[in-house]
């Protein structure tokens, strides 16, 4: 008896964590996500191109297969005006970031110095945290110095995803 009660107790702490999360998420989100500029970058960033990403980052292993991924980020922020892509992997580290230029290379990402970890940013870290895998911010970049507009998607499912996708403009 102790076992299904406690069974039973997980299950509904982990649907009301689940439905808190969504809650947390959801409304402000969604609304802002059909609202200029996020729904610019939100049409950039569809289903297939998050699929496209996913597959390109988790055969990274090389500077071939890297160059393959930088290729889609730099055309993926090339969609947008004055457009900028970060990838991450779930912990932060930054894989590409195209503001960067000639530091995008497998050497460099392999000894992350691509840019600084980006786990602490909030569109990067609401992204991995919230169910949705959505996460928006407005800020001065620490990279270009200027106002830059964010939009992050989570590359995969939540607690499983091989990270972040950012897309920015100025």
């Amino acid at each position: 008896m102790k076992k299904a009660s406690l069974a039973m107790l997980t299950v509904t702490l982990s649907f009301l964590v689940s439905l808190s999360a969504i809650a947390a998420c959801a409304p402000q989100v969604q609304t802002l996500m059909t609202q200029a500029p996020y729904s610019t970058m939100n049409a950039i960033l569809t289903s297939a191109k998050i699929t496209t990403l996913i597959t390109k980052l988790s055969a990274v292993k090389d500077s071939a297969t890297y160059n393959t991924l930088l290729t889609e980020a730099t055309a993926t922020a090339g969609l947008i005006a004055n457009g900028r892509v970060v990838i991450t992997l779930p912990d932060g580290t930054v894989v590409i970031d195209t503001a960067k230029g000639a530091a995008n290379t497998f050497a460099n990402f392999d000894a992350k110095k691509i840019n600084e970890n980006h786990n602490t940013r909030i569109s990067i870290l609401d992204a991995q945290l919230y169910d949705c895998g959505v996460g928006l911010e407005t800020k001065t970049s620490t990279t270009t110095d200027v106002k830059e507009v964010y939009l992050a998607k989570r590359l995969g499912k939540y607690l499983d995803s091989a990270g972040t996708v950012r897309l920015s403009h100025k």
